[in-house]
């Protein structure tokens, strides 16, 4: 287990989550798996190929909720029954509490509301480029909109989202435990680190 205490969800409330197997936190999964280890490996393994699949044909959409939502479904299709749906509990990464999940669908539509306005970032040069979306991807991260799997489903819709907009992104590019601490800081709103990471992880420049 990670010592960075935003790498795990956690929930306030001392009840059951509706996710989790009984008096465990494992994930209620479609193979019935209750060794978390064994999960974790399966996941992992089962969401590379998914991502795979996708880097080769992308969902296409129009980047609102339920592009969004297709993408998170294509991705965890194999494993979670709430692939693809929307959390219904309010859940916090450290100290940081993520959007409470009745206020998910009014914020994700608000912020895509505001991405069409911004014309999907399309005609921005990169430095322009970087900067806006810096400031979506904080957004989007802490909207967090599903129990499970936010950043693989926020960096694919995110790849293509940068596909429309002709940039080609490759998130190997940037040193993973870097953009994880970018995120934290732009919890306050301050995405000054995120800005050189988005920069960094657009091929052609």
């Amino acid at each position: 287990m990670s010592d960075n205490p935003f790498s795990r969800y956690n929930r306030q409330e001392n009840i059951q989550s509706i996710y989790h197997y009984q008096d465990t936190e494992v994930y209620i999964n479609k193979l019935g798996i209750k060794d978390p280890d064994i999960l974790l490996s399966v996941e992992n393994d089962l969401t590379y190929q998914r991502l795979s699949e996708l880097h080769v044909n992308p969902i296409t959409g129009r980047f609102g909720v339920a592009h969004l939502l297709k993408i998170h479904k294509y991705i965890f299709q194999d494993l979670y029954l709430f692939a693809g749906k929307i959390r219904e509990e309010t859940i916090w990464k450290g100290d940081t509490q993520l959007c409470e999940s009745r206020f998910i669908s009014v914020n994700l539509n608000l912020l895509f509301s505001k991405l069409k306005a911004d014309k999907f970032f399309v005609g921005l040069n990169i430095e322009d480029f970087s900067v806006i979306s810096a400031s979506f991807l904080d957004e989007l991260n802490m909207i967090h909109p599903f129990r499970e799997g936010n950043g693989r489903e926020i960096r694919e819709y995110f790849r293509s989202l940068a596909l429309k907009c002709g940039y080609s992104v490759d998130w190997s590019l940037i040193d993973k435990d870097k953009l994880l601490n970018a995120f934290i800081y732009a919890v306050d709103k301050d995405t000054s680190r995120l800005i050189p990471c988005v920069y960094a992880i657009v091929e052609n420049k």
